[in-house]
């Protein structure tokens, strides 16, 4: 071979050596690890982000967030762990296989689907306690798992439900399934009465085989998913992008697309709106604002008599009074913690506010009962009549100044973030 022959292989060879490099140098595989409930939402998030990252490849590893938290321990390679609970990513986290503080990314609800044909008749929460219905639940430690048993327990301290209801709904489980998508497929397929899901599993794709039935807000319970990068993610840099993806205004409307809640805290009004109809108004920081009359709150919670003592000027009131926690009313209209925040809790207020403008605050945790659990009231009868209006009762207090007569509005508020 004549030199130059020689030379303009080789010079072909170093071209195809160094194209080939190149090609390989700007192709990237981004390994997500997230919940079996995402699967819509993140498959969509996944395409719209490689199609503005050239030559990345997004691969999903879907599953129970238990599962994946145990593989990502036994050192399966990932770059991003999408859980559906805390507990799940706090398995990660303590096993030193997260970089960095994970943060909260959207939020779900429960529901219960039962097939279209609905062959048990089933149509309330009272209906899966019947005799003879088969019911498919997630298995322990799956996070949708967890959010069931704690509306469980929150059904058993409830008089129209008790412990008998417990009971008779575990019996009636058939499957305890690895994830919630196969609860849902169950479901679809006429394989089960009843299941158990989160309300983003209602897909495209089994939305005409089963029917959702809505879960009373006050027994429900709020799913709350982070997001973080690994602690040995293959490009960091990138991982992190994708995670701000998630979190960008573009990634929520994708969440909210496939009916998850966004995280985004809105900023609330200034000044509070006041009914003029008699009803009362929740809202501000929570996620389904109500309006009730005294008739609606007597039906839809359980109610309880306290005896109080206080202070009305220089006299001394001695009164029972009967009524609603507030607690209750507003676990009703679901308050939008900001669960990356340690507490939050602990930094809300109700402001409570009658009809003429007065105003008095209770912080939210005099009434949680992991703190102060103090039994507030709205009540709508004193001495065994019916009040004009609600009243806001604070037992512990001496005077009665956070006595709101004429209540019409319990507004949510969180204290302003700390600076620096």
């Amino acid at each position: 071979m004549s030199r130059r022959v020689f030379a303009i292989v080789m010079t072909a060879a170093f071209f195809v050596l160094s194209v080939v490099g190149i090609t390989n140098a700007q192709s990237q595989t981004l390994t997500v690890f997230a919940a079996s409930s995402l699967m819509d939402a993140f498959s969509e998030i996944g395409k719209t982000f490689e199609a503005a990252h050239s030559g990345v490849s997004v691969v999903f590893n879907f599953g129970s967030s238990a599962t994946l938290a145990t593989q990502l321990l036994e050192g399966a390679p990932a770059d991003i762990f999408a859980s559906a609970n805390a507990k799940q990513m706090q398995v990660a986290v303590d096993g030193k296989r997260t970089a960095g503080k994970p943060r909260t990314f959207a939020k779900n609800r429960l529901i219960l689907i039962v097939p279209a044909d609905n062959p048990a008749n089933i149509h309330t929460l009272h209906d899966l306690a019947n005799s003879g219905v088969k019911l498919v639940i997630a298995a322990p430690k799956v996070p949708v798992r967890d959010y069931t048993d704690a509306m469980i327990a929150k059904l058993v301290i409830d008089p129209a439900y008790g412990n008998a209801y417990k009971t008779s709904f575990m019996a009636n489980v058939v499957s305890e399934e690895d994830n919630v998508r196969q609860v849902s497929a169950k479901v679809a397929l006429g394989e089960a009465d009843a299941g158990l899901v989160y309300k983003s599993d209602v897909t495209p794709d089994i939305a005409d085989k089963v029917i959702a039935i809505q879960i009373p807000d006050a027994i429900n319970t709020l799913a709350a998913y982070p997001i973080t990068v690994t602690d040995n993610a293959a490009d960091a840099k990138l991982a992190g992008e994708f995670v701000d993806y998630v979190l960008s205004d573009e990634g929520q409307e994708i969440l909210v697309k496939w009916n998850f809640i966004s995280y985004h805290i809105p900023a609330l009004a200034t000044t509070i709106s006041l009914p003029t109809d008699g009803t009362l108004s929740v809202d501000g920081q929570v996620l389904n604002p109500l309006s009730m009359t005294p008739d609606s709150i007597k039906a839809n919670f359980a109610s309880q008599t306290i005896d109080v003592t206080y202070k009305n000027g220089e006299d001394t009131v001695k009164a029972s009074f009967t009524g609603v926690k507030l607690w209750d009313i507003l676990g009703a209209a679901q308050p939008n913690y900001n669960t990356d925040v340690k507490n939050d809790k602990l930094s809300m207020y109700v402001v409570a506010t009658g009809s003429d403008g007065y105003q008095a605050v209770i912080a939210l945790g005099e009434i949680d009962p992991d703190f102060g659990s103090q039994n507030i009231l709205v009540a709508y009868e004193q001495d065994g009549k019916a009040l004009d209006g609600l009243r806001l009762v604070v037992p512990g207090d001496a005077h009665d100044g956070r006595y709101v007569s004429g209540l019409v509005n319990l507004s949510l508020r969180d204290a302003p973030t700390a600076g620096t």
